[in-house]
């Protein structure tokens, strides 16, 4: 007999996403003139749909002239992408005096707007022809990632914002948002550059100013922008005054953002105002100044679009949040889900900033099974929407509607369960398949509409068992009690299939009963349920038992108080 030994080699695998490059945009032309302005291009973008397993994500751009040559003036650039419907600036330029060149900057941190398909808009502020051609790759890098969940938060965002002008003052409100619980480390990122000339102090272009950074009314940081290295700068030979210092920038180079590390100061599970004060200034050569004198106060007080133009900042800032677990970087992110001790769909919220009114549907339309018309829903109860002093109401076809009892008061930012909302999924044994949340509607401060997200679907599984089957029928039924969770009175049902005599008992967590509702009790068949109040007991898990001769069934309750 012949012996034959198997040998079998057992590999394990990791498996990762191989280094990606996309060429978003291939030397597409930003020109004004000829009745085109083709200053900004906008374009839908296809990247990898998910990119947790890649360590860096680099931005390339290149800059090429067209025939004719380029822009001979240095002009601010930006590249942006839109999320959410708004706007995501991930990095910025300033073009070189009319050569071509070309920078790399990380977008890391970005990972979170930078899936799937993207809208990607390419801004550069010329106002001649032929300009520019503008070549931009993302480079994937694969390997494990430092921070593969990063939330980002768009903060101050304005292309224009005025600089020392009474008449049109700054408009930089403080902003305050959520630091989610499982924070890791936070820290708001900050591009700001300085343009216009010609002004009190050369402002704001070649003027060095030191803003300020305010946390919950306490300074913590001085923001200095000053390039001090124009004249180091790789891109050149060029034309002009590229050599010159500016405030947060250098003719023919790429600007590199300032990050200022929040950790220290912002509370994970808790709210931030942040606030970002410009140095004080005034610039008396303004036309809008009635002091000015022209030929006194300066050379002139009109602006001319040369040599004085209105001082101004391009300000760009992002709240930054790495944090272990997977985020949304909307306003609102709204889950559903089935409470396992209660049985009530749970529906999960998490918002950066106050919420006015939540509105949305409970799609059932992936549910399968006979008794799918008798499925009802119940007005929410318990969770952040109660503590809040919230209605939570749920219409018959599962349109859910929330807001604020006679006080007006927001849902404050923070995350947790919204509400519980019960339903009669456990008479309906058969039941299988996805409940989901559709058209939603959140609302802000005046009515205003707030970003929002959605999780995915919630699978559910036919609950039906043994006790509860065609094939072995039992006497009795324990129906879910309602409300529940409960503050201090819930109504526990429950169905007996002919006469009989049972017990109707509450136990804690430990086992111990602790109040006998029914005692040796004769009840007639039929529907019955029973009023219990548990206004002297403290909030907890509680369990209910139907029992007679023959089966015991529990059901979960929940007091929240």
């Amino acid at each position: 007999m012949k012996n034959t030994s198997i040998i079998v080699f057992i590999f394990h695998c990791v498996f990762l996403y191989a280094d990606t490059t996309i060429v978003a945009f291939n030397s597409v032309h930003h020109f004004f003139g000829g009745g085109t302005n083709n200053r900004t291009v906008i374009d839908t973008i296809q990247l990898p749909g998910q990119n947790n397993d890649y360590q860096q994500i680099l931005m390339h751009i290149d800059l090429a002239c067209p025939t004719g040559g380029c822009d001979p003036w240095d002009r601010k650039a930006s590249i942006s992408v839109k999320h959410l419907n708004a706007w995501y600036e991930i990095g910025r330029y300033v073009t070189p005096y009319g050569v071509g060149c070309g920078w790399t900057l990380d977008v890391t941190d970005y990972r979170s707007i930078l899936k799937g398909e993207i809208s990607l808009s390419s801004f550069i502020d010329t106002w001649v022809q032929p300009a520019w051609l503008v070549t931009i790759q993302f480079e994937f890098n694969s390997g494990i990632p430092e921070h593969p969940y990063t939330v980002v938060r768009n903060m101050w965002n304005d292309d224009y914002v005025r600089y020392g002008d009474t008449t049109n003052p700054v408009n930089l409100q403080p902003i305050t948002e959520y630091i989610p619980e499982d924070a890791q480390s936070t820290y708001l990122r900050m591009i700001t550059t300085g343009h216009g000339q010609g002004n009190t102090d050369n402002a704001a272009e070649f003027s060095q100013k030191i803003h300020q950074i305010y946390l919950n009314g306490v300074f913590i940081y001085d923001h200095d922008f000053w390039r001090n290295d124009c004249q180091n700068n790789s891109c050149s030979p060029q034309s002009g005054t590229w050599q010159y210092n500016r405030a947060g920038f250098c003719p023919g180079d790429k600007v590199d953002p300032q990050d200022f590390d929040l950790s220290y100061f912002a509370v994970p599970g808790d709210t931030a105002t942040l606030s970002y004060i410009l140095e004080d200034y005034f610039n008396e050569c303004s036309p809008n100044n009635p002091s000015c004198i022209n030929g006194v106060t300066c050379a002139s007080c009109n602006y001319n679009n040369t040599g004085h133009t209105e001082p101004n900042y391009f300000i760009a800032s992002h709240l930054i949040i790495h944090t272990a677990n997977d985020h949304s970087n909307a306003d609102a992110y709204l889950t559903i889900s089935e409470d396992t001790l209660s049985g009530a769909l749970e529906i999960a919220v998490e918002n950066y900033v106050p919420v006015y009114g939540i509105q949305f549907d409970i799609n059932v339309n992936n549910m399968d099974g006979e008794d799918i018309n008798e499925l009802q829903f119940q007005n929410g109860i318990g969770g952040r929407a109660e503590a809040a002093g919230w209605t939570v109401s749920v219409s018959e076809s599962g349109r859910m509607v929330a807001i604020s009892q006679n006080t007006g008061d927001p849902l404050p930012a923070g995350e947790g369960v919204f509400t519980y909302i019960p339903w009669n999924r456990d008479e309906l044994p058969e039941l299988n398949g996805s409940i989901s949340i559709i058209d939603i509607y959140v609302s802000g401060y005046f009515g205003s509409e707030l970003s929002h997200e959605i999780g995915p679907a919630y699978n559910l599984e036919s609950i039906l068992k043994s006790d509860e089957s065609s094939y072995q029928p039992v006497s009795h039924h324990l129906l879910p009690a309602f409300p529940n969770p409960f503050n201090p009175i819930t109504t526990i049902p429950f169905h007996i299939s002919n006469d009989q005599v049972i017990d109707l008992d509450i136990y804690d967590i430990n086992g111990r009963k602790i109040h006998s509702l029914l005692r040796n009790a004769e009840m007639q068949m039929g529907q019955h349920q029973i009023r219990w109040n548990a206004s002297e007991l403290g909030s907890g898990l509680y369990f209910v038992q139907l029992k007679n001769n023959e089966n015991v069934l529990i059901k979960k309750i929940m007091l929240l108080k």
